[in-house]
């Protein structure tokens, strides 16, 4: 083992927890009162937590040596977490080699996590440790746990709509990671169109550790375990599901239970969307649900989500049954009065029983909060993959992303443009009539031709921005000083070339370093118009007494005789790396004034 799997391992150990029940309150007492406890009892009843008795740890209390409550005594003590379960280091974490595929290798990382890990160390294992990519999009999937049917085409929808999404934007896809309902769906989708690089996927599964099947055979520190997601057909334990790429298994020290998973997963968005969208922009990485079928449970999830400030989008297929459905219908009947009529809301009640099982007073309640979500309702999609006019579901998915929040057109623009899809930007932000700040368009050309989004510069280009005033100076030195890479400190080698000299820390490349360089490399055969007196007599006159340019308004005001190349060209579609090319070939020289 090396000393930085030696590091890692110690961190994990130290970050993270398991909870183990040390304390047997059983479930039922009414089945044995012996005492002391036999053979039967210990092997037969199970404690509140799940486990039978010879299944617990008994270092911090003694085994109980019978079941029934002594003469004075009621025996209602409830089973509690807190009190009841022991904290110790994680024991399992490592890889998962699926052994399910023949034809693709899949593997996994994992760790089990207690319930009550903070969101910044589970972000600090996924970005430093498992080197997961940061994300532009977090696509948190919800539905049915169970296996239901999807109509076929709505399948094909869901399934590409949801990964076309997830790759042109680098998303990380959250769901419940087992091998049943809409996680295995999402695991289908991956598979049929993730494409061949399986080393690529972010897709995380947060599931309890308690409901894994034989999930003591993945206990070991930074072990390579191999795992067949088959399963037990009578077994109530769940298995994964093999195309997912992480998983944290939340460990609440119960077994068979689930639910404890949803807390820390929903702590765990929040601080996802914490973090940059990319380091040019300011915007955080946005978040939106998207909803499959789902059962009771997905109500409340549905209001939790678009009833927070600022609020995140909802996404539903309608079509895929229960609560989805009851979504889409309660979406469109509130559409233009947003009251439904008494006998309307009679038959919805009915129609919520029959499909969710429950009694009437059940029904009520959860018929209220779906009107609660309506009070929300700009921030729920529905997409209906049988009407004629829907749009492809991928674009679908990003537009309600963009529409659900309560983002200025100018955050939504920079949140399409880290995406790289000028196609949003086109249909739905940059609208005819659309008022826009001074000076916020030509940021976004900036960060445009650093960031080499073509596509954007190209849009921009068409929808007004004039190339010859953006090209200032002070952008176009700004360009040539932006980080990119290899190629940054190649033209500061050059430079040095030119000058027979070593640049000092952090010198700041000019435009006539510019123009040396571009004689240096073509040679006597041309001369640069950044090299020329009268360009460098004005690049001089610009200039304050102690060196600083004045502001770039005044520099379109003083200089209305200099034309350059870029003019005559109009080339727009230059990057910074293409700008450097071109006039290394001559071509073009970028400055305007």
């Amino acid at each position: 083992m090396s000393f930085n799997d030696k590091l890692r391992r110690s961190w994990i150990e130290e970050t993270f927890s398991k909870r183990e029940c040390v304390r047997f309150i059983p479930s039922s007492r009414d089945l044995h009162r012996c005492n002391p406890v036999c053979q039967v009892c210990q092997n037969l009843i199970r404690c509140v937590c799940g486990r039978l008795m010879l299944e617990h740890s008994w270092k911090e209390s003694p085994p109980p040596t019978a079941i029934a409550p002594a003469a004075g005594q009621d025996g209602t003590e409830d089973w509690s977490m807190e009190l009841h379960t022991r904290v110790s280091p994680t024991d399992a974490y490592g890889t998962i080699d699926f052994q399910d595929s023949a034809t693709r290798v899949c593997r996994a990382k994992y760790v089990r996590v207690a319930v009550d890990t903070k969101p910044e160390a589970l972000l600090q294992l996924m970005l430093r440790e498992w080197q997961m990519e940061r994300p532009k999009l977090l696509l948190t999937v919800h539905g049915g746990c169970e296996n239901f049917t999807l109509p076929p085409k709505l399948k094909q929808a869901f399934s590409k709509g949801l990964i076309t999404a997830a790759r042109s934007t680098d998303a990380w896809i959250l769901t419940d990671g087992i091998n049943t309902g809409v996680s295995k769906y999402v695991g289908e989708a991956v598979k049929t169109f993730g494409g061949h690089n399986l080393r690529k996927r972010s897709t995380v599964g947060i599931t309890p550790w308690g409901v894994i099947d034989n999930n003591i055979d993945l206990i070991g520190r930074n072990v390579f375990r191999p795992y067949q997601p088959l399963g037990n057909p009578l077994s109530k334990r769940a298995c994964f599901n093999s195309f997912h790429s992480h998983f944290l298994l939340v460990d609440d020290g119960t077994l068979g239970k689930t639910g404890c998973q949803q807390g820390l997963r929903r702590k765990l968005e929040k601080h996802i969307q914490l973090l940059k969208i990319h380091p040019r922009l300011n915007q955080r990485v946005p978040m939106v649900c998207v909803v499959v079928e789902g059962g009771p449970a997905i109500v409340s999830t549905v209001l939790d989500y678009v009833s927070h400030n600022p609020p995140v989008p909802v996404f539903v297929f309608e079509g895929s049954g229960r609560a989805a459905d009851l979504l889409a219908f309660l979406h469109k009947q509130t559409d233009i009065d947003r009251e439904l009529d008494e006998d309307i809301k009679q038959d919805f009640l009915v129609r919520i029983g029959e499909v969710f099982g429950v009694d009437r007073a059940e029904a009520f309640c959860l018929c209220s909060l779906l009107l609660e979500c309506m009070d929300h309702r700009q921030s729920i999609t529905i997409f209906d993959f049988e009407s004629e006019d829907h749009m492809a579901p991928d674009v679908a998915i990003l537009t309600a992303t963009l529409k659900g929040t309560k983002a200025s057109s100018a955050e939504q623009l920079n949140v399409a443009l880290a995406w790289d899809r000028a196609d949003i930007a086109q249909k739905d932000v940059l609208l005819y009539g659309q008022h826009w700040q001074v000076g916020s368009l030509e940021q976004v050309m900036l960060d445009s031709l650093v960031m080499d989004r073509v596509s954007f510069v190209k849009l921009l280009i068409d929808n007004g921005m004039t190339m010859s005033r953006f090209l200032t100076v002070d952008r176009l030195e700004e360009l040539y000083n932006t980080p990119l890479g290899q190629t940054g400190h190649f033209l500061h080698h050059l430079v040095e070339d030119v000058k027979q000299t070593s640049l000092p820390l952090g010198y700041r490349l000019s435009l006539i370093d510019m123009g040396l360089v571009i004689e240096y490399l073509i040679g006597g055969a041309y001369r640069s118009t950044y090299t020329r007196k009268h360009f460098r007599a004005t690049y001089n006159q610009l200039q304050d007494k102690e060196g600083r340019r004045v502001s770039t308004s005044s520099l379109y005001k003083q200089k209305k005789g200099l034309k350059t190349d870029l003019q005559r060209s109009r080339s727009p579609q230059v990057g910074p790396k293409y700008a450097t090319w071109y006039q290394w070939r001559g071509r073009v020289e970028p400055w305007s004034l």
